[in-house]
């Protein structure tokens, strides 16, 4: 009689634990863009990289490139996105848009003619941005697209912070269609790229970012909730005084998305400049994924400087497929340098171990100086440890403003002198994205108090798991 109980409690036991497994799987094929309960596990830059990789593992990439004379046209174009496929959408010009078509290798290019309405104005425009951004997920309006993400499973891992009255607006509506966030609003003047925010300002703008974060309605308060990231797309200050010592200058991206006690409540990525390279920046960010990489070392093999070494970021990257090209002393000198920059990259991910200051950079034995940037052949993410690099970011007379004007869509660098700890050594930055963290977030000191560098360019880019490219015949654009 005890065995047959035992035996029936057991039976009873494991069939519960099969309705179980049969209830949550059933929930989860209704929920298809719900993080797995392991990946809640994992540090939250970690989470928030596998939000991206289970967005790209759901929807396809069309083989496409579409490409647009304007701002009002681009609109419509983005309005064709939606949950069966996404392609990329560009503003052409004769500089960003061949590179972009020379990497991405399309199946077909659409050149679309220019529509007949001129773009609005006001709450207009910004209704129609919204439009955009919610037709990606096959909703209408921001109401019905907040219900179609809770339907999905889908958490915003962040927002995306423009100005209707910015020449960048366009890439924060990619950028928000495609990752799944929020795209607000913020109006007020924070600077120019090149300036230096007053302390008064840098409070200012903190204090209009976050009550324009809580007016979504997501969690944000601390790291690891729904908002884990902002992207502002827009004109701003790259750097602040800081209250503590009025000679130190702070990055604006690393002061942003902080609590009272100084911690994080997110990490902020920047996107500013013309239609034309902001919607290249956006669209690299989102539909290429990396290839190759140079891996430059100026520094000694001794002391300190042995923690940045580059050989095992080098052989993570190999274990993944991509092509590698390292240099390290004493290979490392102006000559080697040079000669490598004396034809166009074609790296798509760059790691240079550098110092010196805005226009000057050092390669080994040599100073390099702007003009040795390299041309780029390729879009590239650009990880540059050195002093001043990103001082104005939009000085193409400066190192970090030349990265950014020859094609760089991810640049990490220095506002300041930020002493060679502010860096992320490329070995630990490497295995960071490896688990899939994003290229920004793995740059990142996260846990230090507001210092001195700045992370350009969108904040959710990942190097793992991309989408799968499908035939344009797949999907055609609707007429």
């Amino acid at each position: 009689m005890r065995k047959r109980l035992l035996l029936g409690l057991l039976v009873f036991t494991l069939l519960l634990g099969l309705v179980f497994v049969l209830f949550s799987s059933n929930e989860n094929s209704k929920r298809p863009f719900a993080l797995p309960a392991s990946a809640l596990e994992e540090p939250w830059p970690v989470q928030s990289g596998l939000r991206i990789a289970t967005l790209n593992s759901k929807i396809s990439t069309v083989n496409r490139v579409v490409l647009v004379p304007d701002e009002a046209t681009f609109l419509a174009a983005i309005r064709q996105w939606s949950l069966e496929g996404r392609w990329p959408v560009l503003i052409e010009d004769n500089k960003y848009t061949p590179m972009f078509l020379q990497r991405f290798e399309p199946a077909e290019v659409i050149r679309v003619p220019a529509v007949k309405d001129s773009l609005p104005k006001g709450e207009t425009l910004q209704n129609s941005m919204l439009q955009a951004v919610a037709a990606a997920w096959n909703a209408t309006d921001m109401e019905s697209l907040k219900q179609a993400w809770k339907r999905l499973g889908w958490e915003p891992p962040g927002v995306v912070i423009t100005s209707q009255n910015d020449p960048a607006w366009p890439a924060a509506v990619a950028l928000a269609a495609d990752r799944g966030q929020p795209l607000v609003f913020l109006e007020d003047n924070f600077g120019q790229p090149n300036d230096t925010l007053s302390a008064e300002q840098m409070q200012r703008l903190e204090t209009s970012i976050e009550n324009t974060v809580k007016q979504t309605g997501y969690p944000y308060k601390k790291l690891g909730d729904s908002i884990d990231t902002i992207t502002l797309v827009r004109d701003l200050g790259v750097k602040y005084q800081s209250l503590k010592n009025a000679k130190d200058q702070l990055a604006v991206t690393d002061g942003l998305a902080r609590n009272k006690n100084g911690e994080r409540w997110a990490v902020a990525g920047w996107i500013a400049g013309s239609p034309a390279r902001a919607v290249y920046q956006a669209m690299c960010a989102i539909f290429l994924e990396p290839k190759t990489a140079m891996l430059y070392n100026s520094y000694q093999q001794k002391g300190s400087w042995l923690e940045y070494e580059m050989s095992l970021a080098a052989s993570e990257l190999k274990n993944i497929g991509v092509k590698i090209q390292a240099v390290q002393q004493p290979q490392a000198d102006l000559e080697k340098w040079r000669d490598l920059t004396a034809r166009e990259w074609e790296f798509d991910l760059v790691f240079v171990n550098s110092s010196g200051d805005k226009a000057s950079f050092n390669v080994g034995k040599g100073q390099a100086v702007v003009d040795d940037v390299p041309k780029l052949k390729f879009p590239a993410a650009v990880h540059f440890i050195h002093s001043w690099s990103a001082t104005t970011p939009d000085d193409p007379e400066t190192v970090g403003g030349r990265w950014l004007e020859n094609g760089a869509y991810l640049y990490a660098g220095s506002v300041h002198e930020p002493f060679l700890s502010a860096f992320i050594p490329p070995k630990l930055m490497v295995k960071r994205m490896m688990r899939s963290a994003p290229f920004l977030l793995s740059a990142r000191q996260l846990e230090s108090p507001p210092w001195k560098v700045t992370t350009i360019g969108d904040p959710l880019t990942i190097f793992t798991k991309q989408r799968r490219k499908i035939p344009p015949t797949y999907l055609p654009i609707p007429k």
